[in-house]
């Protein structure tokens, strides 16, 4: 997986810098630049995206503004619901509804155990379904990606809103005929998300403070020894 780049490289200049972050840490493409720079702000952003065809990248403008657990929150609501339309009244399959049971225990209480928890049910579901897709978002939100006995490792910054952005996506393509619809759907209850932290600037201060805290977490561990000294032992004589 690719790390997010610390800092909005790439972004317009003259968008916003809540916008530039939100395009930064979206990932989004550089033919984005114009809609972010007409932006007042994220809600813009989306319905602009969504407007010109792109709205996978809404799912991810949105993921990127909310903190863990409520972006965890939103790609549960929407997988679930997916997944259940896609099983026409029939049982939900095991593996599938594993992953969804396993999400919301998290969410209930995020702890290390269930968030382990999730990792196994999303490898089980696969990260090509939505259920599995959100619960492997749990798995890095926080705590160490290396086994519980070893030395921890944390998360690289950020691959938990993409997996939620993802999540989100897979949901809404679970019927091609009715993508529009429930990709609509699932964006206004993002958009409701953000308004309940307070509105996007809360919001995006908020995912913006864990992003920064696992970015300095994961730098402390990649860091060479001895203070930046060459980790290479001096030739011997």
């Amino acid at each position: 997986m690719t790390q997010p780049a610390s800092t909005p490289t790439g972004s317009p200049a003259s968008a916003d810098p809540s916008i530039a972050w939100l395009v930064a840490r979206a990932q989004l493409p550089d033919d984005v630049a114009p809609l972010a720079a007409a932006s007042a702000d994220g809600a813009a952003l989306v319905q602009a995206l969504v407007a010109d065809g792109k709205t996978p990248e809404a799912f991810r403008v949105i993921a990127a503004a909310l903190p863990p657990r409520e972006g965890v929150w939103w790609a549960w609501v929407s997988a679930r619901h997916a997944t259940q339309l896609a099983a026409e009244g029939a049982e939900v399959p095991a593996k599938l509804a594993a992953a969804l049971a396993a999400v919301e225990q998290w969410i209930a209480n995020p702890d290390d155990d269930r968030r382990r928890a999730a990792w196994a049910a999303s490898q089980a579901a696969g990260l090509e379904t939505a259920a599995g897709c959100a619960a492997g978002a749990v798995f890095f939100t926080s705590g160490s990606i290396a086994p519980a006995d070893v030395t921890p490792v944390p998360p690289p910054a950020g691959i938990d809103r993409m997996l939620t952005g993802n999540a989100v996506g897979l949901a809404a393509a679970v019927h091609a005929e009715h993508f529009e619809a429930l990709a609509g759907a699932y964006i206004a209850q993002g958009l409701e998300v953000v308004k309940q932290l307070g509105g996007w600037d809360k919001a995006i201060a908020l995912s913006r403070d864990h992003f920064q805290a696992q970015q300095e977490r994961h730098a402390l561990i990649i860091a060479p020894p001895n203070g930046g000294a060459s980790a290479t032992p001096p030739a011997g004589r």
